[in-house]
């Protein structure tokens, strides 16, 4: 079949990537053939009006044009209409929302930072000038300052006031925080998309290749209204991220704080110049600091600070350290400003340097302590790493906040206090640590003591998703433990933290993290030659990949664990579980009875054993009962599993065996007991935030609203399938989810 407009809308799209992307026309079709997999030539007569004989290639022809070379949404529709594409509408809605945005999502997406002041002076001139140039064309607005003038509070303020401002109408859909202060340069373009992959829950991206990668989260991008901030610019040294951030897609925007102007900021930037603040402004702050260090009643007048302003410049980093110095050097205020008048060099070097004359042993060894930690830490953590321990500890967290050299972060009432350093305080303090080899020797022992102890209190309760759950305040600093013990050749405590910490990402979906987690274990247990841990972690690494649907990556690492079979001396326990990742596999490749063969055995060794490997075993065999349509041995399976994973506490097989019932019981029109099934799953899911069984939920419940006649409400649910799907990178799943969806379109 021919039709004229389907070629030249074709020409269009592909003439409109080659723009966006600098190739050529021929290298664009040589990509979109391999794609599609067709020849290059296949594309030219298609370009030439031949209408793609299946759907398939319709669609990806069309995803590639809007994603790749930004077509919209008329364009869209006439190509779909000119290629008599079934039921274009589905498709229009997911490649091209209405208005080319989604609906504000449910909830707000964003990982901002707590606040680490009580209370936010504002700094009207520059709220105001950033607000407006957030509301230019400029992709980016850059915030330029010297250190300790506030530019990371006011992006925080200027972030969380656009999620919430306007009379119910947010000027972003969502904010993505990413900073270069706690590793400085080693932020990036892929740990950047990576953050923002994740943060707006979509982490299945981040297992993508670069490119395809770039292109998902610039989708999102488009479809909402993001703010992306990056924090302390000047660290950063990937060209390639400056390039992106200001490219950034319409609607969404970036907001970027440096203390130094580039030249390359020109290209779409939009500068704004944060100098000290106002008189107005420091005199509010230093009322507000005065309360806070509890010697307010000893000032008559706060205009009597004029001078500290003055030789501060209007810098709050610099008024809350000599307020600091107040009220513990005990000396009279005008003596302090003609001290620091009279000092050389660097504002923040004396004052530091003052600072930490002021300082105890026990809070010198708190601060030092505190820059062993990328993210925020506990009292717990840092008293330990520290050394310092009851009333000592309280008194000198208390001094080193007074003197600002320790900001506490505290989401709520409901939370516990955790402690970050200032980025100029994290340099000092580093300097200071790198004079005392002793002291970072012990404190490195305690430290990593400490993150041991806590998987190993954790780790035989992996299977209670309420305790594992407290891993999610520690986890950066966990993966910091496991790359530091890697570069010190620790590799038995490599092991031991990384097993429980990509178990967690595992159930979080942060299947990039686990991945490199993985790895790490991986060689670890290489370079110590232990064998049986390398078989672990090998089967550990089957996971991601048999429910992604990349079975040649599944058979590989397969390939790796099957001679350990016959090399190690295995227990009866240990060779189950090698067994079971085979079968699994075996499973996904729909070898149906070789796989029940294996979990017989698994059943047949754990049933004594270990009652959680037998019942996933169970939970296994009832599967691939399910696969070969013998539902009523499959319920069975099904419900004595779920009995058992209840008197355990196994929550996720709980959650598992309940949507394996209620399929069960639609494939035999019993739809009350399948809706009672859903309904616990789901609330059990939603509870624990499990994504993925969340998705299969959702699509089963559509299956129960079209047995019903329900169709709009199965289609409400397919959507929100698609969309986790979608998250998570299971393509197989999301490609089935979207036929079931396009087909209660038809129907409707």
């Amino acid at each position: 079949m021919k039709h004229a407009t389907f070629g030249r809308l074709l020409k269009a799209g592909i003439a409109s990537i080659t723009y966006c992307e600098g190739k050529t026309a021929p290298a664009i079709e040589s990509e979109l053939g391999d794609q599609v997999g067709v020849a290059s030539a296949s594309i030219q007569r298609y370009k030439a009006g031949h209408i793609p004989p299946d759907a398939a290639t319709i669609e990806r022809l069309a995803d590639a044009c809007v994603r790749r070379g930004l077509m919209g949404r008329d364009w869209l529709q006439q190509f779909l209409q000119s290629a008599h594409y079934p039921s274009p509408g589905v498709l229009i809605e997911q490649l091209v929302p209405n208005s080319g945005l989604r609906p504000r999502p449910s909830r707000i997406y964003q990982n901002l930072p707590a606040p680490t002041y009580s209370q936010f002076v504002m700094r009207t001139d520059a709220f105001a000038e950033v607000l407006d140039g957030l509301g230019k064309r400029s992709a980016a607005v850059i915030i330029v300052g010297l250190g300790g003038n506030g530019k990371t509070s006011l992006a925080r303020e200027i972030a969380d006031y656009c999620l919430k401002s306007g009379a119910g109408m947010a000027l972003f859909d969502a904010a993505i925080w990413v900073s270069d202060k706690d590793r400085p340069g080693t932020t990036n373009l892929s740990i950047v998309l990576d953050e923002i992959a994740r943060t707006l829950d979509y982490p299945g991206f981040t297992q993508f290749a670069h490119d395809e990668k770039r292109r998902e989260v610039e989708q999102l991008l488009r479809r909402w209204r993001v703010l992306v901030c990056v924090d302390n610019f000047e660290t950063i040294t990937d060209g390639s991220l400056l390039t992106w951030l200001l490219g950034m897609p319409e609607p969404s925007k970036a907001l970027i704080t440096t203390r130094e102007y580039r030249r390359e900021y020109r290209r779409g930037g939009w500068p704004v110049e944060l100098r000290g603040m106002s008189e107005r402004e420091a005199l509010a702050f230093v009322a507000e600091r005065l309360r806070m260090l509890r010697i307010e009643k000893l000032v008559s007048d706060v205009s009597q600070f004029d001078p500290l302003i003055a030789v501060t410049a209007g810098n709050p980093k610099a008024i809350e350290l000599m307020l600091g110095l107040v009220k513990y050097e005990r000396r009279p205020l005008q003596q302090i400003v003609d001290d620091l008048y009279a000092a050389r060099g660097e504002l923040f070097d004396d004052l530091f340097l003052r600072a930490w004359a002021v300082l105890d042993e026990a809070a010198r060894r708190i601060l030092l302590a505190l820059t062993f930690f990328p993210a925020s830490v506990s009292a717990a953590a840092l008293s330990a790493t520290a050394d310092v321990q009851g009333f000592s500890f309280e008194r000198a967290l208390e001094r080193l906040t007074d003197v600002a050299l320790l900001d506490v972060q505290q989401t709520d009432m409901n939370s516990a206090p955790r402690y970050i350093p200032h980025p100029l305080v994290r340099v000092f303090a580093t300097a200071r640590l790198a004079e005392q080899p002793e002291f970072v020797g012990a404190a490195r022992e305690r430290w990593e003591a400490w993150h041991l102890q806590l998987v190993q209190r954790i780790g035989p309760y992996w299977y209670d998703m309420l305790t594992l759950a407290e891993l999610d305040v520690e986890v950066d600093n966990l993966r910091t433990v496991v790359e530091w013990t890697y570069t010190q050749q620790r590799f038995t405590q490599v092991m031991a933290i990384s097993s429980l910490l990509g178990y967690y990402y595992y159930v979080r979906g942060a299947w990039e993290q686990q991945a490199f987690v993985n790895q790490l274990r991986l060689d670890a247990t290489q370079k110590t030659g232990n064998r049986l841990e390398e078989g672990f972690t090998l089967l550990n690494m089957i996971r991601i990949p048999t429910l992604q649907g990349d079975l040649k990556e599944a058979q590989h690492l397969i390939a790796l664990i099957e001679p350990l079979l016959d090399e190690l001396t295995l227990s009866e326990r240990q060779r189950a579980s090698f067994l079971h990742g085979i079968a699994m596999v075996a499973l996904a490749q729909g070898e149906i009875v070789r796989s029940r063969e294996i979990f017989q055995y698994v059943m047949q060794t754990c049933r004594e054993i270990d009652p959680f490997k037998y019942n996933r075993a169970r939970n296994w065999m009832a599967e691939s009962l399910l696969q070969a349509g013998q539902y009523i041995e499959a319920r069975q399976g099904f419900e004595a599993s779920l009995q058992e994973s209840q008197q355990i506490g196994y929550h996720r097989s709980v959650i598992l065996c309940q949507v394996k019932l209620a399929m069960i019981f639609l494939w035999q029109h019993d739809l009350e007991q399948a809706d009672t099934m859903l309904q616990a799953s789901y609330e059990l899911a939603h509870a624990y935030q499990d994504r993925r069984d969340l998705a299969l939920i959702q699509r089963t419940y559509a299956q129960l609203h079209m047995l019903r006649g329900n169709l709009a409400a199965a289609q409400q649910v397919l959507i929100e399938a698609i969309d986790l799907f979608e998250r998570l990178g299971m393509r197989r799943e999301l490609m089935e989810a979207q036929d079931e969806l396009q087909r209660v379109v038809t129907l409707g």
